[in-house]
């Protein structure tokens, strides 16, 4: 990693990885650089390499150095991809423009994983596991698997969710996206019905607004918003981030909004950020918890005997991993327990 971007990230990333894989050795320069000339010989002891891809890494020369002993050690990557663009965040394709061109086939196109390090804190757990997941997978003990059942303690489990009332939840047809956002909530959890159309349903619980690129582009849909909020219907904000369902940075919101609604604090209650991917779930599982959902209690003691199955298996096969996280200069604490961790 980069030290102006990535120090802090990698940080909690150490630190977690060795509270959920016990047994873990995890290589960090800030801890356990003796001598900057010797990154090839950290390298040549390591058995998996985390490339934490963020604005200027490949810009970095000791950078470099460790990508191409990577690279010619033929060692197992996984690469991390900061999302925040406030701390160097960008996309496959920018992180792609800067890295050496000689270098860019055995990196983007090799196929391997690609884990979005998330920084709020129900999305950093999803992140967590599939480190985890990457890490273990190339290890000599789980080889021979593709994929793993792990669980990672406190996170969201949408199938725990469940509803003591039925959801009715308008997706007016005046905003894009909206009726297919509704549908995967529908689809996720029971107890959700979905009404369309360009009325508020008489039976109507809440309505979602769906924030996207295009969500303004109706007027009717301003009003509609005034005439819910009016009649005091709860609406429920889902911010879609995913490029490829025409999401965006939430700031775009002010300058699309009508400004009346702006200036009456419709942004004033926290709207759910909808990733894609893995971290999708985590978003339905927020977007439930808003419409009321709640966790079933019938299903709370299978998984914490799951979550301690898993546990007590990877302590007992003594895990003994190490990996190699390019360049650092001083650590961060692990980002504390709340709505956001920052890391």
């Amino acid at each position: 990693h980069i030290w102006s971007t990535g120090q802090d990230a990698v940080a909690v990333i150490k630190n977690e990885l060795k509270l959920l894989l016990p047994g873990v050795s995890v290589f960090l320069d800030v801890d356990d650089l003796e001598d900057i000339g010797a990154l090839e010989s950290y390298i040549d002891r390591s058995q998996v390499i985390l490339f934490f891809l963020s604005k200027g890494y490949f810009r970095s020369k000791n950078c470099l150095r460790e990508i191409r002993s990577s690279l010619e050690k033929r060692k197992p990557l996984v690469l991390v991809q900061e999302a925040d663009p406030a701390k160097g965040g960008g996309t496959l394709e920018e992180l792609r423009a800067e890295c050496p061109v000689d270098l860019q086939p055995a990196i983007f196109d090799a196929k391997w994983p690609l884990v979005v390090w998330m920084r709020i804190e129900e999305f950093q757990l999803v992140s967590l596991k599939m480190i985890s997941e990457a890490l273990l997978l190339k290890t000599p003990t789980y080889a021979a698997y593709t994929s793993l059942p792990l669980t990672v303690p406190g996170e969201l489990q949408g199938r725990n969710l469940g509803f003591a009332r039925q959801v009715v939840l308008w997706a007016s047809n005046a905003n894009k996206g909206a009726r297919a956002m509704a549908n995967e909530l529908a689809t996720a959890f029971t107890g959700v019905i979905v009404c369309g159309g360009a009325e508020i349903p008489p039976r109507a619980t809440h309505m979602l607004l769906y924030l996207c690129e295009a969500t303004w582009s109706d007027d009717r849909l301003a009003e509609q918003v005034e005439r819910v909020r009016e009649a005091g219907l709860p609406i429920v904000m889902a911010h879609e981030n995913d490029p490829d369902r025409d999401g965006c940075a939430f700031a775009r919101f002010f300058e699309t909004t009508p400004q009346e609604l702006v200036a009456s604090g419709i942004y004033r209650d926290l709207a759910i950020a909808c990733f894609p991917g893995l971290h999708r779930q985590v978003s339905l599982s927020l977007l439930a918890k808003v419409l009321g959902a709640s966790p079933s209690r019938a299903r709370r003691g299978g998984m914490r005997e799951l979550r301690r199955n898993v546990s007590e298996s990877l302590r007992g096969r003594k895990l003994s991993s190490q990996m190699a996280e390019p360049s650092a200069s001083s650590s961060a604490p692990i980002g504390p327990a709340g709505q956001e961790r920052r890391a």
